[in-house]
């Protein structure tokens, strides 16, 4: 019984995020959904509260690994100027944020672009701010570590770079881009920003 339960789970869940990809969730009917997935309506309302709760059912594991990877931005491990200065974190970098972008594009387009009228659809500036909080912690944390560093960096300039963040994610998942051109572009952007910050908090190679 637990299996067919999945399955009719799984089914809804499919159907539904047809219907969000196409139609945005807005725009989208938990009676087409009914429909497309060949389950009732009443059925649907077995498994699920409302269009919102399948919405973010379907975002779940991508929302998770933000959180998990926001999570890890302050960690001990890269609370030291060596990381910066390591092509081994760099790598490792490179391999989370192209893992990230490969696993979850078609979750991403529909949280950056077809959540309008859900429950996340300022998920987009809560990121950015949030972002924009563990790094401000980050400098504050490196500071104290290391007091020669500079920890002026302004507020307003740390948010910006927070957005340019999530737009670049919201770039790479609108475009076809091969595996080899996505790797080269991450480790271009990584290059980019390590470089700046390492300038802007004044960290010597």
């Amino acid at each position: 019984m637990q299996v067919q339960k999945d399955d009719i789970r799984g089914t809804i869940l499919n159907a539904s995020r047809q219907e969000f990809m196409n139609k945005g969730f807005k725009n989208a009917s938990m009676r087409s959904i009914a429909a497309n997935s060949g389950i009732g309506l009443s059925n649907i309302y077995n498994y699920f509260r409302n269009k919102d709760e399948i919405f973010r059912e379907l975002l779940s594991g991508l929302i998770y690994a933000i959180d998990s990877t926001m999570e890890q931005h302050n960690s001990p491990d890269y609370l030291s100027i060596e990381v910066l200065n390591s092509d081994e974190y760099m790598r490792g970098q490179i391999d989370m944020f192209v893992g990230l972008v490969e696993k979850y594009k078609e979750d991403f387009k529909l949280l950056l672009f077809k959540s309008a009228g859900s429950t996340l659809e300022c998920f987009r500036n809560e990121i950015t701010d949030r972002h924009t909080k563990t790094s401000i912690e980050y400098i504050a944390q490196m500071k104290k570590k290391y007091s020669e560093l500079n920890g002026n960096v302004s507020p307003f300039f740390i948010h910006t770079m927070s957005s340019w963040w999530i737009s670049v994610i919201a770039e790479l998942v609108m475009h076809d881009i091969s595996h080899d051109a996505l790797q080269c572009f991450i480790r271009e952007y990584m290059e980019f920003g390590t470089a700046g910050w390492k300038k802007l908090m004044d960290i010597k190679d």
